[in-house]
C-alpha cells in the first residue's frame, strides 16, 4: 500500500471542519493522546481521534492555523496525512483487522487449555491440587497463558499503562488490571509452592476485549466503505468546456470553481453549480429521497449526483471536489462516526472508579494485615484475595453478553444489531422519525387509478401510453411501462418538456403534464378527481383527450399498525421527507400523523437538525443516501427494508426482513436486553463491592475468590441467554399462529410490543 500523502493546510481552506489522517498511531491511548493535544492548540474546538480509522474529526474556529496542529502532532511523533478514504482507507482497516484476529485466533487456540486445566484444578477431583499432579497443572495453565497475555494481549496492557500514566484509565486499564493482578498472583503461588493459579482470568479478559475490538473495526470498515459509497455515486469525469467553446473529457478532480462543464441528458452530474443553459428536469433522489422529477430552471443550482433527464445542459462550476455538498456530508458522517458510544463511555467512567479503587483497598489490605501482626503471607494472601476479586470478568462481560443474545434473538426476526451501543440504546429512544419514501411507503411510483374517456378500453389506453414512453428514462414512465406491457411500438418518437409525442399503431399520441397538453391545443375535461398526493400524466390521441393516469407511492401495509403500536408505548413520532407538503400530508394521514408531526422538503442537512432538535434519545429510521447524515446523527439510525447500501453500511440497526413492523420488534428487543443489562451490572457490581469487603476481611482464600468470580461470570451469561430463548419461543408461537391460519394485524403482534408498555416508567 502507498504511503499516504502529506497533509496540506490549503486544503481545508474555507471550512470549519474535515477529516485528517493520522500516521503513526498504534494503540488507543495514542489516540486519546493525540486528541488531546489537537484540542489544546487555540482556534481548535473539537478533535475526535479514531485509532482503527487512523485519521481525527477536526472542527476549528476562523483564522485557525492548521499547521499549528500538524507541528504540535508532528512533535509528539506522528504525522498528519490527508484522509484516506475508499479504498485506502478500507484497506488499512482491513490490515489492522488481520492483525487483531490472529491474536484473537492465539488468544482461542492456546486460553481454551488455559481453562481446561484451570477447571480440573477448580473441580479438584481426588484432591489433585494438594500434589505434584496439581502443580504441574497449574504450571501447565501458566504455559499456556503466556503466549494469550505477552503476545495477543500486549497492545491492551500497553493501552491500559498509558491511559492510566496520563490519568485518564479507561476499560483498558481495568482489563489490564486483572490481567496483571491475576497473572502476578499466579506466579507468586507458584513460586511459594502452591497450585493455585488464575492465569484463566487472564486468559478471558484478553480475549473478551480483543474479540470487542476486533467487532468495533469490523463495523468501522463498513462505514469506510458507505462514505465510500457516497463519493462513488458520482462520475470520476466531466466535459469541460475550453476557450474555444469545444467539451474534453477530463477528472472531475481537475476541474475548479468558475469552470464551466457539459452534462448530457440521462447522465448524472459530477459537480455543484449554477445552470447556464435553458432549464432542465432532474432526478434529485439522491438528496432529497424523491424519485419525481424536479424542475430547475436557468440560474438555479444543481447538486453533485442529480441525473439529467431533459436535455444537453451547461454548468457554471461554484464548488470543486472536495468541496461539493455531498463531499460535506462524507465529512459531516465521517466525524459522526469518530463519536465513542455511550456505552464506551460509561465502561470508562466505572474503570476510573473501579482501578484505583482496587489497587487502593489492595494496598491498605496488606498494610492492615500487616499492623496487626499478620505474616507476610496471610497479608499477601488477603491482598491478592482483593486483586483477584477486583478483576472484572462479570463487569467486563456483562454487556458483551447482554449484546451477543440481543442480536441472537433480533437476527431470527431479519434484525440486525450492527453495534453494541445500538442493541441497548434503541430501547431507550423517546422519540422515532420516519423517512417516508421507500421506508413508510413502497418507494417508487406505480399506476394507482386510471379515468377514461368514454369509448375507451383501459387495456388499449395503458399499451398505448407505455409505447410512447419506450424510450423515456423516468421513474413515472418506468411506471407506465409495467402497468402497460409491451404489445404496440412506438414511432416518430419525440421528447419535449413535461411530455413526449410518438405515433403510435397509426395514431398520434401526446403523454404529458396537464400543461403540455393545453399547450398542443388539447381540451382537458375539468379536474373531478382528489389527485392529492399522486402524480396526474394525461394522455390525448390523434388531438382528442383520452385518459389521465394517477400514479402514488403504495404505503407499506404494516406502517400504519406499527405506528399505533409505537405511539401507545410513548413514543413521540414524526416524518422527514424530501417531498413537497401536499404528498407527506397524505401519507402522513393515511399512517395516522398529525400536522405538527410532520416536515417537508427537508434536505439530508434538515433530516440531520431534526434528530438533534427534537426531545431525544431520538432513532431515524430510512434507506436513501439522503438519509445518510441523520443516520449517523441519530442514537441509533436504522436502515429500512431495502435500503441502499450507504444507508446500510452506516446505520446501526438493519432491518433485513418484515418492513416497519420489524422496528417495532428491534425496539421491543432491545428494551428486553437493557433490563438484561441492568440486572447483570447491578449484580456484578454487588458482588464486587461485597466480595471486596469480604475479602479486605480476609473471609474469602484466594481460591475461593476465583471460584466466586468464575460463578460471577456464569451467573451474567446464564441471565444474558434468557433473551435469546425467549426469541426461539416466539418464532415458535409464531410459526404455529402462521400453519394455523390465525391472522394479526400489524398492530396485534404479540410480540412487537406485549410486555414493553408495562417497562414504560421503569425506562424512564
Amino acid at each position: 500500500m502507498d504511503a499516504p500523502r502529506e497533509f496540506d493546510p490549503a486544503t481545508l481552506d474555507g471550512l470549519d471542519r474535515g477529516i485528517v489522517g493520522i500516521d503513526g498511531l498504534w494503540c488507543p491511548s495514542c489516540a486519546a493522546a493525540v486528541g488531546r493535544a489537537m484540542t489544546a492548540v487555540p482556534g481548535v474546538t473539537r478533535a475526535q481521534v479514531s485509532f482503527a480509522g487512523g485519521s481525527a474529526a477536526l472542527a476549528w474556529e476562523d483564522g485557525t492555523d492548521l499547521g499549528a496542529v500538524a507541528r504540535k502532532v508532528s512533535a509528539m511523533g506522528y504525522r498528519l496525512t490527508a484522509p484516506e478514504t475508499g479504498g485506502g482507507m478500507e484497506g488499512r482497516i482491513a490490515a489492522e483487522m488481520r492483525r487483531v484476529a490472529i491474536r484473537l485466533a492465539v488468544a482461542v487456540v492456546f486460553g481454551m487449555w488455559t481453562m481446561m486445566l484451570s477447571i480440573l484444578l477448580y473441580l479438584n477431583p481426588d484432591n489433585i491440587a494438594a500434589g505434584a499432579t496439581g502443580r504441574a497443572l497449574a504450571l501447565a495453565a501458566g504455559a499456556t497463558a503466556l503466549p494469550v497475555v505477552v503476545w495477543a494481549g500486549a497492545p491492551i496492557l500497553l493501552a491500559g499503562w498509558r491511559t492510566a500514566r496520563v490519568g485518564v484509565p479507561g476499560m483498558d486499564s481495568l482489563v489490564a488490571l486483572g490481567v496483571t493482578g491475576a497473572v502476578a498472583a499466579s506466579f507468586w503461588s507458584l513460586s511459594a509452592g502452591h497450585s493455585e493459579v488464575w492465569f484463566d482470568t487472564s486468559v478471558m479478559l484478553v480475549t473478551l476485549l480483543t474479540l470487542a475490538r476486533l467487532v468495533e473495526m469490523a463495523t468501522l470498515r463498513q462505514s469506510s466503505r458507505a462514505i465510500a459509497a457516497l463519493r462513488a455515486a458520482l462520475p470520476e469525469t466531466a466535459r469541460r468546456i475550453g476557450a474555444d467553446g469545444t467539451a474534453r473529457e477530463v477528472l472531475a478532480s481537475s476541474i475548479r470553481k468558475g469552470e464551466v462543464i457539459r452534462v448530457a441528458a440521462g447522465e448524472r452530474v459530477p459537480l455543484d453549480g449554477n445552470l447556464v443553459t435553458g432549464d432542465s428536469s432532474f432526478d434529485t433522489s439522491i438528496m432529497t429521497g424523491e424519485s419525481a422529477p424536479r424542475e430547475i430552471i436557468q440560474g438555479s443550482a444543481v447538486e453533485a449526483g442529480f441525473v439529467n433527464l431533459s436535455r444537453m445542459i451547461e454548468i457554471d462550476v461554484t464548488a470543486a471536489v472536495g468541496a461539493r455538498r455531498i463531499d460535506l456530508m462524507g465529512v459531516d458522517i465521517a466525524t459522526a462516526l469518530h463519536d465513542r458510544p455511550e456505552i464506551h463511555r460509561l465502561a470508562d467512567r466505572l474503570a476510573r472508579v473501579i482501578v484505583p479503587l482496587a489497587i487502593t483497598l489492595a494496598v491498605l489490605t496488606l498494610v492492615i494485615g500487616l499492623v496487626m501482626d499478620l505474616s507476610a503471607e496471610a497479608a499477601g494472601l488477603r491482598a491478592l484475595s482483593v486483586l483477584i476479586i477486583a478483576c472484572p470478568c462479570a463487569v467486563a462481560i456483562a454487556a458483551p453478553v447482554s449484546h451477543l443474545a440481543a442480536t441472537g434473538a433480533a437476527a431470527a426476526s431479519g434484525i440486525h444489531f450492527r453495534t453494541q451501543a445500538a442493541s441497548e440504546s434503541l430501547g431507550s429512544v423517546r422519540r422515532v422519525l420516519f423517512d417516508k419514501t421507500g421506508t413508510l411507503t413502497e418507494g417508487r411510483p406505480v399506476l394507482r387509478d386510471v379515468h377514461l374517456r368514454a369509448g375507451i378500453e383501459r387495456g388499449r389506453a395503458l399499451a398505448l401510453v407505455a409505447a410512447a414512453e419506450h424510450e423515456v428514462v423516468h421513474p413515472v414512465a418506468q411506471a407506465l411501462r409495467e402497468a402497460g406491457g409491451g404489445g404496440l411500438v412506438a414511432t416518430g418518437s419525440e421528447r419535449f418538456e413535461n411530455g413526449v409525442s410518438a405515433t403510435v399503431d397509426g395514431s398520434d399520441v401526446l403523454v404529458g403534464s396537464r400543461g403540455f397538453l393545453v399547450r398542443n391545443g388539447i381540451e382537458l375535461p375539468e379536474e373531478q378527481h382528489d389527485t392529492a398526493g399522486q402524480t396526474a400524466v394525461h394522455m390525448a390521441v390523434d388531438g382528442s383527450w383520452t385518459a389521465q393516469f394517477l400514479l402514488g407511492d403504495a404505503v407499506r401495509p404494516d406502517a400504519t399498525g406499527t405506528l399505533s403500536s409505537l405511539r401507545e408505548t410513548g413514543i413521540v413520532l414524526g416524518m422527514a421527507s424530501g417531498d413537497a407538503a401536499v404528498p407527506c400530508a397524505h401519507v402522513g394521514a393515511l399512517v395516522g400523523l398529525q400536522a405538527g408531526e410532520i416536515w417537508s422538503d427537508c434536505t439530508p442537512e434538515d433530516k440531520a437538525a431534526l434528530v438533534e432538535a427534537g426531545p431525544g434519545p431520538t432513532a431515524f429510521v430510512g434507506d436513501g443516501v439522503n438519509d445518510t447524515l441523520a443516520i449517523v446523527r441519530a442514537d441509533v439510525g436504522i436502515a429500512a427494508t431495502d435500503a441502499s447500501a450507504a444507508t446500510i453500511a452506516l446505520a446501526d440497526v438493519v432491518i433485513a426482513r418484515g418492513g416497519v413492523a420489524a422496528v417495532g420488534k428491534a425496539i421491543a428487543i432491545s428494551r428486553k436486553a437493557r433490563r438484561v443489562l441492568r440486572q447483570n451490572l447491578v449484580f456484578s457490581v454487588a458482588y464486587n463491592v461485597l466480595a471486596l469487603g469480604l475479602a479486605a476481611f480476609g473471609t474469602v482464600p484466594p481460591l475461593a475468590a476465583a471460584g466466586a468470580m468464575a460463578a460471577s461470570s456464569l451467573m451474567v451469561i446464564a441471565n444474558a441467554g434468557r433473551l435469546r430463548a425467549g426469541a426461539v419461543k416466539s418464532e415458535t408461537s409464531e410459526g404455529e399462529d402462521e400453519h394455523s391460519g390465525a391472522a394479526t394485524s400489524p398492530g396485534q403482534r404479540a410480540d412487537a410490543f406485549t410486555d414493553e408498555s408495562s417497562t414504560k416508567k421503569a425506562d424512564a
